[in-house]
């Protein structure tokens, strides 16, 4: 259930008007006023606006923190007499439906309580503006038909395989954290072919369908995106055919490699030794014992 995260400002007790910070108000006596979460940034309140709000406080005096004054806050049931209600459609004109969608889903477990805070909103609606542009920028449409790089289709049938198993049990907000992995990933690799965009962008139906409508026709497929077939991960994109060793020299941790499964133990030997790091915490002492566990470790003792 989504609960309200509410926002009270310390007014000086005896006083009218007069409010102090958060981090200040240990130096005073002060009762503690629920304030509207539409005024608060976060936790910075918007002065003008506060001022506005209540006529006896349009003159109001405010003890800050560097030019801020702070909030402090608490998770409570929403309702209109703690002013913590956020109205949807405010937040919908504001970032559009997807990101408020998605931004609900990310907030945690489905069975568990958890504050709503607008701060937060922010991260998701810069996923998918990044999302988008893996499909297309202001010059027009990216995609290519080039052939994905095995690399890629790793990345998307394991993206493919954990969506899949989230929806499944109902763990939303670790799927939309999936989905922003793979976009920085993809991100990161310059992808935008179009044999991996398209399966990723069906995974998404179900959290925006709105953004992946509009890109499903700016890719020229006919139809709806609804009623493109889920993907399926396939399993020989998924094998590990390679090991990220750690390396320890006397036994203490000093390198990593990512070395080939299907290597020799005298073939990695080989590699481990020439490396420069390796060399380095060697001192050119002569190799005593060369200890390598396959898909586990390597320890050089010298």
């Amino acid at each position: 259930m989504i609960q309200g995260s509410s926002r009270f400002v310390h007014r000086v007790r005896g006083s009218q008007a007069t409010f102090v910070s958060r981090g200040l108000s240990n130096q005073h006596e002060t009762d503690l006023l629920h304030v509207d979460v539409s005024m608060v940034d976060g936790h910075v309140l918007d002065l003008e606006a506060f001022k506005t709000w209540r006529p006896e406080w349009a003159n109001a005096e405010f003890i800050t923190e560097e030019g801020q004054f702070l909030c402090s806050d608490a998770v409570e049931k929403m309702s209109k007499s703690k002013y913590n209600v956020v109205n949807p459609d405010e937040i919908i004109a504001q970032y559009g439906a997807d990101t408020f969608r998605m931004y609900e889903m990310f907030l945690g477990p489905l069975d568990v309580s958890k504050p709503w805070d607008t701060k937060g909103i922010e991260g998701v609606h810069r996923f998918l503006r990044k999302f988008w542009r893996l499909f297309a920028d202001e010059t027009g449409l990216l995609l290519t038909e080039d052939a994905a790089t095995p690399a890629e289709n790793k990345l998307l049938h394991k993206h493919i395989r954990k969506i899949a198993h989230d929806i499944e049990h109902f763990a939303l907000n670790t799927a939309v954290s999936q989905f922003m992995i793979i976009t920085n990933e993809l991100s990161t690799l310059n992808c935008h072919r179009k044999e991996i965009l398209l399966p990723l962008l069906v995974t998404l139906v179900p959290f925006a369908p709105h953004l992946c409508e509009e890109l499903w026709a700016a890719c020229g497929q006919s139809g709806s995106v609804l009623d493109a077939a889920f993907p399926q991960a396939d399993e020989k994109f998924l094998v590990e055919n390679a090991f990220k060793y750690p390396i320890a020299i006397q036994g203490k941790p000093r390198a990593e490699m990512e070395l080939e499964l299907e290597l020799s133990s005298d073939e990695i030997q080989a590699r481990v030794l020439a490396n420069e790091t390796v060399q380095k915490w060697m001192n050119g002492q002569p190799l005593k014992k060369f200890i390598f566990v396959k898909g586990k470790m390597i320890n050089v003792v010298v």
